[in-house]
């Protein structure tokens, strides 16, 4: 049985799953149905998660955890940002609640990013992904790959403070914008050395 239903809510991709009570996933549905995609379109938000939630066939009294732009200024609804240190575990508490004519009376709730007074910096779903390693008391550095990679030192259940790379950006700039994109033309293999890096 379905507990709740977890998603994320990304500048260009959807990815929602259901959650039974012990953490186990019982299904999934993805799409490119970022925010950019919402924010630009008629309708916005609301009918492309109620899609979703009929894919996934979530009961109506299912609630629904959002992370990611869908909490952004230009996102669905603003869920400002938390200030570290941050307890992952906490950031539940500072959800904002998605107005109950917009979700059909679901209980839907937005999760905030994290905001870095110092080195100023911004994170948004990430700080949701590092929950796990929270948990599991997880202390020291993790790197998250991506459009724009973080790196966070997570002390004492927290995110102590984070970094932001534009990696993934700078590749499909160059490889769609300059002259050395032009020799790459098929996919990105991990060779050897990369996985030996790693």
């Amino acid at each position: 049985m379905t507990a709740f239903i977890a998603v994320d809510w990304g500048s260009t991709s959807f990815r929602a799953w259901s959650i039974r009570a012990g953490g186990q996933v019982l299904a999934e549905s993805r799409s490119a149905e970022g925010m950019l995609h919402c924010a630009g379109s008629a309708t916005g938000f609301a009918p492309v998660l109620q899609a979703h939630l009929a894919h996934l066939a979530a009961p109506a009294d299912t609630p629904v955890l959002i992370c990611g732009m869908a909490g952004a200024r230009q996102g669905w609804i603003e869920a400002p940002y938390a200030t570290l240190p941050a307890p992952v575990a906490a950031l539940a508490g500072a959800a904002v609640r998605v107005p109950a004519e917009q979700t059909e009376g679901r209980d839907v709730r937005i999760l905030p990013g994290l905001a870095q007074q110092i080195e100023s910096d911004v994170m948004r779903g990430e700080e949701t992904q590092l929950l796990g390693l929270a948990l599991a008391g997880h202390q020291g550095l993790a790197c998250m790959p991506g459009t724009h990679c973080k790196w966070a030192w997570m002390r004492d259940g927290a995110i102590a403070a984070f970094v932001t790379a534009m990696t993934g950006e700078m590749f499909a700039l160059l490889k769609a914008h300059a002259l050395i994109g032009q020799d790459m033309t098929g996919p990105v293999i991990a060779g050897d050395a990369f996985l030996a890096g790693v």
